[in-house]
């Protein structure tokens, strides 16, 4: 029987957080966005309107995130893995940033 391995987990862990985290986020950017009285329905709108209005910085960034994490789906092509677990970690920094602005928003 093969184990996987502790880089192997930990790898697996992070794509899932990574899925999670960025439904929550486009889903938060959403909720905002409705507040304010704007209509939108898929994560593509949401990223542009949230650009619009100053929640988050950099959309085609956001638009990489939403590739990888609909790729995720197909992470037991280790190339795939690779890709989706580099884009997790570099999704925290702006994740981050969205909580700091959407605070501004929430109170």
């Amino acid at each position: 029987m093969i184990l996987p391995s502790d880089v192997t987990i930990n790898q697996d862990a992070t794509i899932q957080r990574f899925e999670f985290t960025f439904e929550l986020a486009w889903k938060l950017m959403k909720t905002i966005l409705e507040e304010e009285g704007i209509k939108v329905v898929s994560p593509k709108n949401v990223i542009r309107e949230g650009a619009t209005i100053g929640l988050i910085d950099d959309p085609q960034k956001w638009f990489v995130f939403l590739e990888n994490k609909n790729l995720s789906v197909h992470t037991y092509k280790e190339e795939i893995a690779q890709k989706v677990y580099k884009s997790a970690k570099e999704f925290i920094s702006f994740a981050d940033k969205l909580i700091l602005k959407a605070k501004n928003y929430l109170v």
